[in-house]
């Protein structure tokens, strides 16, 4: 092994330990990770633990908090519940300055199955695809008739 190599391992730092060293860069990112987990909290017992599972801190502004649900039921319940959450949240001395809630939607079924193919696609029965080859013949439009037959070349 080289030596510039043997130095480099040496000078390897887990990431645990680095995010902790007191760094100019890294620690305000963890002071601020570590204030929205405590507000997490706060809202936690102040709310029902069915509609907590559904709610996360997104930011904590100047007197701005904004929460994030997955559906719009979860946001309606929660601004029904807006003024218990501040009421909890003024108790504490890093809080208490929070006069503002917004809640907004964030569907996360949305973004999980983006890009993944639907499992309860609609499917062409054979028999259904006969029965629409029987009657492609009498289709005077062409472009219909050559959509009908790809559509029933998917038959399965």
């Amino acid at each position: 092994m080289t030596n510039k190599r043997r130095n480099y391992k040496k000078n390897l730092v887990p990431i645990a330990k680095f995010l902790t060293l007191q760094r100019k860069q890294s620690n305000p990112l963890i002071l601020e990770a570590k204030r929205l987990a405590k507000v997490k909290m706060i809202i936690n017992q102040s709310l029902d633990s069915q509609i907590s599972e559904h709610v996360e801190v997104a930011s904590l502004n100047k007197n701005t908090l904004t929460l994030v649900t997955d559906s719009p039921v979860w946001a309606t319940r929660v601004r029904y519940m807006q003024n218990q959450i501040l009421s909890q949240l003024r108790k504490f001395t890093f809080t208490k300055y929070i006069h503002k809630i917004y809640i907004k939607v964030r569907p996360m079924d949305f973004y999980e199955n983006r890009n993944q193919k639907r499992e309860n696609t609609l499917s062409l029965s054979k028999g259904s695809a006969k029965k629409m080859l029987q009657e492609i013949d009498s289709v005077k439009d062409p472009a219909l008739k050559a959509a009908l037959l790809r559509l029933t070349k998917h038959a399965k």
